[in-house]
């Protein structure tokens, strides 16, 4: 991983920093309201279209956010959940609570990739938010987003 940039609702934070720094992510927040159930997030998978500084969507969905780290069933959300759990005090139940949480170190190893990610340049869109997605109802909590080059 090479970019990392966040934006966040100060509602619900006094400070979130998102970082990658070697390849690895830093995260750093406190959260002054809790995140309860209903908390969704959209992940967006975009490639670097050849020779373009632009990136393209090759697949988007919305998950609901409490209910991958409460399920005890195994799936690619949930090994990525696993992983990343590894490297920080972060949530291991819904709700979160108000708190200090902090992710440090974290690798996206190759054994984490879908099987549809190739060779390539890549960037991870995830948009936090209670209600609909882009609804008059929606209330945005937090985004990041981060770019990769995987190669061979």
């Amino acid at each position: 991983m090479t970019v990392g940039e966040s934006n966040f609702n100060r509602d619900y934070f006094t400070n979130f920093t998102f970082q990658i720094k070697s390849g690895k992510v830093f995260l750093d927040m406190y959260l002054k309201k809790p995140l309860l159930k209903g908390w969704r997030a959209r992940l967006d998978f975009q490639l670097r279209v050849s020779n373009a500084k632009s990136f393209q969507s090759i697949f988007s969905t919305t998950v609901d956010v409490c209910n991958i780290v409460n399920v005890y069933k195994n799936n690619l959300f949930k090994k990525w959940y696993s992983n990343l759990l590894k490297y920080g005090n972060f949530l291991r139940q819904c709700p979160l609570n108000s708190s200090h949480y902090y992710i440090r170190n974290w690798q996206f190893g190759n054994n984490l990739l879908p099987p549809f990610i190739t060779t390539g340049a890549y960037r991870l869109e995830t948009y936090n938010f209670y209600g609909r997605y882009r609804a008059k109802d929606e209330v945005f909590i937090m985004s990041c987003s981060a770019d990769a080059t995987i190669n061979d």
